[in-house]
């Protein structure tokens, strides 16, 4: 076994583990399902992150020796996509990080003394220690509701492309996020638009959640409702889709041309061949403090998979986790 440990994805998750063990003088592989940072990359052009990246307080960068504002000429105090993905590109570059590109794993499987990890394209790489950082963002969630699957009005938010095959449609937006309120912001004026959420709508600067909405969006659709520009449908949920016609829990049924749900994502995870990996009801591996399966020995998972809360999603909160894992990786397997 060439490698120490084995890292699925090369996300910020995956680039921060690869940094952390060579610090603690473990070799690791990054295998990638296409290129570094690629949930980010499929992202829209010109997105701007919600977390800042400045000196006086950053949120976004992935270690403080190698800040996103040292190492990238930002344009402001939040980083756009672009200027992250350049960031991520100087960070793999700097800290020498051995990662294979166009290598997606199709599972993992026990051997004596570790695991094989296999790709698509019949590599196979053997280490003790693997670590999966696969994130949520390449499994987008839409509810199981009667009337979704093979509809073809309906969409995940991830899909959206650009306003202009909107314009002048009836389009409903679900759901009560970040995600739901930039979308309902872009599509203000250019549709006839309705937003419909299973709860009140939660506003950071009222509740300092950072999970609730936020930024820009928060001002501008707070205008949008007050000018009822959007239609606002609180506190009901889509119970049917008959075509374009929306069934509401309060009773209402209207027509739409696009469905979009901005309804999150699910934990993405390889294929557990003969591994008996304890899963939680909401999809999410069962971890230790120290991020390893309470299952399996030598299996560990980092960002939104190590699901310890709700905030683990935003870098500066997996950000803590990440060290002591490969510190205890190295105590462990070190040897």
């Amino acid at each position: 076994m060439n490698n120490k440990v084995i890292v699925i994805g090369g996300g910020p998750a995956g680039l921060l583990t690869a940094y952390h063990l060579k610090q603690f003088g473990l070799s690791s592989l990054i295998l990638e399902k296409k290129q570094p940072g690629q949930s980010w990359r499929e992202m829209k052009d010109g997105m701007v992150m919600l977390s800042p990246a400045v000196a006086q307080h950053d949120l976004t960068s992935l270690t403080f020796r190698n800040p996103i504002w040292s190492a990238v000429k930002l344009q402001g105090a939040f980083a756009t996509k672009e200027e992250f993905l350049q960031y991520l590109d100087i960070f793999i570059r700097e800290n020498k990080l051995s990662i294979k590109s166009n290598s997606a794993v199709s599972k993992i499987s026990p051997i004596e003394g570790g695991f094989s990890v296999h790709t698509e394209e019949g590599k196979k790489y053997e280490a003790p220690v693997v670590v999966v950082a696969t994130g949520v963002i390449s499994n987008p969630h839409i509810p199981n509701i009667p009337g979704v699957r093979g509809n073809d009005r309906v969409i995940h938010s991830r899909e959206y492309g650009s306003f202009e095959g909107y314009r002048g449609r009836r389009v409903l937006i679900v759901g009560a996020g970040n995600s739901g309120a930039e979308l309902t912001v872009e599509l203000s004026g250019i549709c006839k638009l309705t937003l419909a959420t299973k709860s009140r709508l939660k506003f950071y600067s009222r509740t300092k959640d950072l999970s609730h909405i936020r930024g820009l969006s928060e001002s501008l659709l707070k205008e949008l409702i007050s000018f009822k520009i959007i239609d606002l449908m609180e506190k009901v949920e889509v119970e049917e889709i008959k075509g374009g016609t929306v069934l509401f829990s309060d009773g209402r049924e209207k027509e739409f041309d696009k469905i979009i749900f901005a309804t999150g994502y699910r934990p993405y995870l390889p294929d557990f061949e003969s591994i008996p990996l304890k899963i939680s009801k909401s999809g999410y591996p069962i971890v230790t403090s120290t991020c390893e399966s309470k299952s399996v020995k030598g299996i560990y998972f980092t960002g939104p998979l190590a699901h310890t809360n709700r905030y683990c999603s935003f870098i500066h909160c997996f950000r803590p986790m990440v060290e002591p894992m490969a510190l205890h990786i190295a105590e462990s397997f070190g040897n």
